[in-house]
């Protein structure tokens, strides 16, 4: 929280406009005619993936090739990386084969909220549409070829869908896609963590394989981040306990006494905290300082995101910025991805811009006041050297938002800067919403414990069972048990 001043109070009354990227693959694809299709291409945060089958005895590929060739006209399987209408930028090209290999997927390293893409058939499919060819008849009544993307979240789970016909011949109609359309994304929740998207043809031929060419190009893929929608409130009753201990406060500069005070992390959130200038409830970290908490269990990748930071920002159009790291042994610290796409110093005092959330991706100071950022381990399985069942410490590191700190891809990181007193993230909580709690497999083991709770034994005699009984019958009998926290009253 920064000190009270009238022009922030006037920074706060301006409008913040969504922040976004668009994916390129110019530097890949710099001249016209060309096209790559043995490799995915990564642009930062997403990645568009391509798999490469040369065990078979022969080249093929699946997922997406990438291509600048502008041939508009040559309906054949020799023009498969050739876009119905040119385009002025490289763009991608899915092929989808009915199922025998994994379908085009757009993979991002951390949670993401799609904005849009451009879509459009391939001239070989356009074509062949229109015309028939050696494997493919021409459309008739009732016939229809559309994509479906998918967006699946961390778990892999899938959160949204959408369809889009390249052509429709049913009720009368004969429309093919032979321009760029854009589709909006914009409506999809901001935890997509990959896109997949597939085809659909009502032509397919003996065995329930498609005819019709089963390719479609993409273009402009344009994302940024959530808006703060997705937000862990502090009231939630998801959130199972909250650090009890810190230890390493190392302020940075620009922070005064009387905002250094490590123990206001600890217990949960005090969400509203006063208004401008309240010192309750949060420690300062400076710019560029840091704090380690620990917590009263270990946190535990489970479903959705495991715990949640809270800073006290008091509008979404001043955000002050923090890395997180995670640790399963107190010593060795591993840092969630970041991605930042704001290009401008945001400059405290002269009102030049302002914060916008959607410009940020794991970083925690994203949400306002009462409302923490998710982290999911998700993101970090497979670290060597991290157990994601078992982190034990949570460190906050302050981001000096005049640029000099850069992002997993190098960018610079700006937040509002410079500021004095209370400089830097205030850190008001951290709260845990998956927990690891030890079961073990000896019947006279003591049952796990975490304050505020009570364990109870749970029971069924088969899996399939439906339901677990409250009334277990002693350990050891034959059957499943489960130990189940409730919360205490």
């Amino acid at each position: 929280m920064r000190r009270v001043c009238w022009f922030l109070l006037v920074l706060f009354a301006c409008s913040a406009f969504a922040a976004q990227t668009t994916v390129s693959f110019d530097e890949f694809l710099p001249n016209p005619g060309e096209y790559i299709e043995y490799k995915s291409l990564a642009d930062e945060a997403v990645t568009f993936i391509n798999t490469r089958y040369e065990s078979w005895g022969y080249w093929c590929w699946a997922g997406f090739a990438f291509s600048t060739v502008s041939n508009t006209t040559d309906g054949t399987f020799q023009n498969q990386y050739a876009a119905a209408e040119a385009h002025t930028n490289a763009y991608a090209v899915g092929y989808d084969d009915g199922g025998w290999s994994p379908a085009p997927e757009i993979r991002f390293d951390l949670p993401a909220a799609p904005q849009s893409l451009l879509l459009n058939n391939t001239t070989w499919a356009a074509v062949a549409i229109r015309k028939g060819d050696a494997f493919a008849r021409k459309f008739v009544e009732g016939d229809y070829f559309y994509v479906t993307f998918e967006a699946y979240d961390l778990d892999g789970e899938v959160i949204a869908t959408t369809n889009y016909y390249l052509a429709d011949y049913r009720d009368g109609r004969e429309f093919i896609q032979t321009n760029w359309v854009e589709l909006d994304l914009s409506w999809m929740p901001p935890e997509v963590a990959s896109l997949v998207g597939t085809l659909t043809t009502f032509d397919d031929g003996e065995g329930g394989c498609p005819n019709t060419p089963m390719y479609f190009a993409l273009a402009d893929f344009t994302y940024g981040y959530s808006d703060g929608s997705d937000g862990v409130a502090s009231t939630n009753p998801a959130i199972l306990c909250w650090a009890d201990g810190w230890t390493n406060y190392l302020p940075g500069t620009n922070v005064v006494e009387e905002w250094k005070t490590p123990s206001n992390a600890l217990g949960a959130a005090q969400g509203y905290l006063g208004g401008l200038g309240a010192t309750n409830g949060i420690v300062s970290l400076g710019d560029g300082g840091s704090i380690t908490l620990s917590f009263p269990v270990p946190i535990a990748d489970g479903p959705g995101a495991d715990f949640a930071v809270f800073e006290n920002a008091f509008a979404d159009t001043f955000l002050e910025l923090a890395f997180v790291e995670v640790s399963s042994d107190g010593e060795n610290f591993f840092r969630f991805p970041s991605h930042c796409l704001e290009t401008n110093w945001i400059d405290t005092y002269t009102q030049t811009n302002a914060s916008d959330p959607t410009a940020y991706g794991g970083l925690a100071g994203k949400h306002t006041q009462g409302y923490g950022t998710p982290f999911d381990l998700r993101l970090l399985a497979g670290t060597p050297g991290l157990d994601t069942r078992r982190v034990t410490h949570v460190r906050i590191v302050d981001i000096p938002g005049d640029g000099s700190v850069v992002d997993a891809y190098g960018n610079p990181i700006f937040d509002p800067y410079p500021t004095w007193g209370s400089g830097g993230f205030d850190l008001d909580a951290v709260g845990v919403l998956n927990v690891n709690v030890d079961i073990s497999c000896d019947p006279t083991a003591p049952p796990p414990v975490l304050p505020g709770y009570t364990t109870h034994l749970e029971y069924k005699a088969r899996l399939e069972d439906a339901v677990w009984s409250t009334n277990a019958p002693p350990q050891g009998t034959p059957g499943f048990f489960r130990w189940r926290l409730l919360k205490d009253e």
